[in-house]
């Protein structure tokens, strides 16, 4: 059962989403607050699975939420809520810790099977993320007609420093706008391992990110 810390600007949307995990099965809350500089001391004592942030909060951007969260000797999955999946700075928390994102339209039962979905190690990029992906790691789209094939899932050989043909593949799919439902029978692959590719493909980021910061 996953435990989940709430991080969320304003008083109402706070409340709701509280309302809504406590009323959810196999989904237990450890805290919430709206404040990250509040908040840091009781999620690193209580060490929940996954922190569920808005993007912005009173005291600090997603970015910066990102970053203090991995400092913490365990470090929980961080899961962005959004109104939208255009926000420019998605893509940057994204890539400096955050491993998914949701877009919260207030249904709690798509919040809670989200935040099931990031437990199990599962992401979605949405096209323009995708395409932002790609220009990342420094490539290309593939010849769409070569990321359709159902082999394009098991290319292993490298497409840069850091991703794999296969990868590259997937994000081509996903830049052109292909839905989950229309990448499965395509790549002859369950759902959850293509979600669970690109939860791969955003730790990724993570790495990228942090060499860019070294170097």
């Amino acid at each position: 059962m996953p435990t989940v810390y709430l991080l969320r600007l304003g008083d109402t949307a706070l409340q709701r989403t509280r309302s809504q995990l406590l009323g959810a099965r196999d989904m237990q809350l450890a805290g919430s607050g709206g404040n990250l500089t509040d908040a840091l001391p009781e999620i690193a004592d209580l060490a929940p699975d996954i922190v569920a942030s808005d993007l912005r909060l009173f005291d600090a951007h997603a970015m910066r939420v990102a970053m203090e969260l991995g400092r913490l000797p365990v470090r929980p999955q961080l899961l962005l809520l959004t109104p939208t999946a255009d926000d420019l700075q998605l893509f940057a928390a994204l890539s400096a810790g955050a491993n998914a994102y949701h877009v919260d339209d207030g249904n709690g039962a798509s919040l809670v099977d989200a935040l099931k979905r990031l437990h199990d190690r599962r992401a979605m990029l949405s096209p323009q993320l995708a395409r932002q992906a790609l220009a990342a790691f420094g490539i290309e789209r593939s010849p769409l007609v070569t990321a359709r094939q159902a082999s394009a899932a098991l290319d292993a050989s490298p497409a840069g420093r850091q991703i794999e043909q296969s990868s590259r593949h997937l994000l081509t799919l996903l830049a052109q706008g292909l839905l989950l439902a229309e990448i499965v029978p395509l790549w002859k692959l369950e759902a959850a391992e293509i979600e669970r590719r690109i939860w791969r493909l955003v730790r990724l980021l993570h790495v990228r990110s942090r060499e860019l910061l070294i170097a």
